[in-house]
């Protein structure tokens, strides 16, 4: 076996930051909260975002917490040879997200941006991945410092904020917020 490679052919991402790097985790179908529980449980930094969203039966409505990235969860960790085979073990994992057979290190700036939408109870919807767009940073308000792809609808503009190595994107109106072009 050559030096940076698993016995399955996954080749090891580059070097990462002391604490290590964020990477997506593919889950099985409706696992994503049981993985995010048992990599805590073996002591790995992980994100997990839900949102509140009300179901409804024939004979009751229920507010429930349901994934944000359905399929998907978040860990922190280095990119050792022991670290990526203890979280192989753990059951409800599909595979890590890759390009090829790299691990695709996920910046901290799209976890943070995540965090900062959730945290700041901003009306936002699932979009799809954008293809082309203007990358912007929203200046004032409680949006401020998050950057992401700005997009037209009609008389509305909004923001799509994106975790690339997932392709998943969330739009954010941007109401009256001011953006500055990162070009």
């Amino acid at each position: 076996m050559q030096k940076g490679q698993l016995s399955n052919d996954l080749w090891l991402a580059g070097p990462s930051t002391p604490l290590g790097a964020w990477y997506a985790l593919q889950t099985r179908h409706q696992c994503e909260k049981r993985v995010d529980l048992a990599l805590r449980d073996v002591g790995f930094d992980t994100f997990a975002p839900v949102r509140a969203e009300q179901r409804r039966w024939s004979d009751r409505t229920k507010l429930i917490q349901s994934p944000l990235f359905p399929g998907y969860t978040f860990v922190r960790m280095e990119t050792d040879s022991k670290s990526l085979l203890k979280v192989m073990r753990l059951p409800g994992i599909v595979r890590f997200v890759t390009t090829g057979r790299e691990l695709v290190p996920i910046p901290d700036e799209e976890i943070e941006a995540v965090r900062g939408l959730l945290q700041s109870h901003e009306a936002y919807e699932a979009a799809p991945f954008p293809a082309l767009g203007e990358r912007v940073r929203i200046r004032g308000g409680c949006l401020d410092g998050i950057e992401g792809i700005i997009t037209g609808h009609l008389n509305r503009r909004e923001i799509i904020i994106s975790v690339g190595a997932i392709r998943r994107s969330l739009k954010v109106p941007l109401g009256n917020y001011t953006v500055e072009c990162l070009d």
